[in-house]
């Protein structure tokens, strides 16, 4: 009966110390649609761009206090108003102002001890003079005492004496030299604190960068802000970029220097700018590449957060990209079918072959399922699945790459 309870024991305590196996980890991501399009134009894409600023910036306060003063322009009903967001400025203006009497202070004290720092290092000068004239004194003096002193013609007491003068001169001038290299060390130290207390003062002042447009006011008259405080923000205009993004398969059909049209849905009617951009890795989520298209603006008439449209004639690309793309060049307007190209994976059982994950349900909840796919052409950002799919399948349109074949998912609203 021991044995058996024995036994019993250790079968518990083994069943106890065995590891649970570890759940797999739920991924989040987004869904989507097969969708099916009516493809017009087959060796034309076209993408959607947004205008940018050629630079931003955020103006932070240097020198803290309380504001005093703000620029103030003239506004559309005749009246004069602190600046705000949609002026446009010049470069070199005076935003705002932190109140400078502080800073000043500091300025005037510091001058102050500058003054005090000159005053003692010409003191020092003029010790160091007088202890030199005072050696040269002693040092003849000591000379011809040493020269009587060794033709027996004077006394020991008297050597001895001008050689105690003799070394107290020379003493006399090395602490005066060093008082000297003391008071040019104040001096520099106290031209510093001029200077510095020069710029803190300055730095009361924000000042616009260059020429722009206000984008930003984050301050007002009275408020209180230290270093690093954003003031303002404000873009340059002159120049806009036209950003869109595009697939490995259409990098071929861009290159720097490219002029470029951008076609401008408010303005109705294309601009024309230069391909200056390239990103040189894809986006790890999207997988594709960002361009940027730099577009003359001197009549300031494209703003940023403005959409356009950039199409691309993609008849030079190399036909092997995918696969099974189209050789032919048609312009066929079939319908196709599309998916994101975030949704395009390598098949997980060919290596050399594409899929995509299908969402299925099961017991309410979601699961990653690999579907091999044959790919076509792209149209933007989409890519055409040429078999595999069928409209209207829910798919895995963002976070694919992430994803095992089976594997539970947690679906973004």
């Amino acid at each position: 009966m021991r044995n058996v309870l024995l036994i019993a024991a250790a079968l518990f305590l083994a069943s106890c110390g065995k590891e649970k196996p570890l759940e797999p980890a739920i991924q989040t991501v987004r869904a989507g649609v097969v969708e099916e399009i009516q493809a017009e134009g087959a060796s034309l894409e076209r993408y959607s761009a947004s205008i940018e600023p050629f630079a931003k910036v955020d103006l932070a306060f240097k020198s803290g206090g309380i504001v005093d003063g703000i620029l103030q322009v003239r506004g559309a009903d005749g009246r004069t108003r602190d600046v705000q967001a949609g002026d446009q400025v010049r470069n070199g203006a005076a935003l705002a102002q932190v109140r400078p009497l502080d800073y000043q202070n500091s300025l005037d004290q510091a001058e102050a001890r500058r003054a005090q720092s000159e005053a003692q290092l010409a003191q020092a000068h003029a010790q160091l003079a007088q202890a030199r004239a005072n050696f040269a004194h002693a040092d003849i003096d000591y000379a011809r005492a040493n020269n009587l002193f060794q033709s027996a013609s004077l006394v020991k007491p008297q050597y001895d004496q001008a050689k105690a003068q003799y070394e107290e001169g020379s003493a006399s001038v090395a602490a005066a030299e060093a008082a000297v290299k003391a008071a040019e060390a104040g001096v520099a130290n106290a031209h510093a604190a001029v200077k510095e207390a020069k710029l803190s003062l300055g730095d009361t002042t924000l000042r616009a960068p260059f020429s722009g447009w206000i984008s930003a006011r984050n301050v007002d008259r009275g408020s209180l802000v230290g270093g690093a405080t954003v003031g303002f923000s404000i873009v340059d205009t002159h120049l806009v970029k036209a950003v869109f993004a595009v697939p490995d398969t259409t990098l071929s059909t861009i290159r720097l220097g490219q002029k470029q049209p951008v076609m401008l849905d408010a303005l109705q009617h294309a601009v024309t700018g230069v391909i200056t951009s390239i990103a040189p890795q894809a986006d790890p989520q999207s997988r594709v590449f960002s361009i940027e298209v730099t577009v003359e603006n001197s009549r300031e008439d494209v703003r940023p957060g403005m959409i356009g449209s950039i199409t691309l004639d993609n008849q030079k690309r190399d036909s092997q990209t995918w696969g099974s793309q189209r050789r032919d060049g048609s312009s066929d307007s079939s319908p196709r079918l599309v998916v994101p190209l975030s949704a395009v994976v390598r098949a997980p059982a060919d290596p050399k072959g594409f899929a995509v994950f299908r969402i299925t349900g099961r017991d309410g909840k979601s699961y990653a399922s690999a579907q091999p796919i044959e790919a076509g052409q792209t149209f933007g950002n989409s890519i055409e699945v040429t078999r595999g799919l069928t409209a209207g399948q829910k798919i895995i349109s963002i976070g694919s790459a992430q994803v095992r074949d089976g594997q539970q998912v947690n679906i973004l609203p």
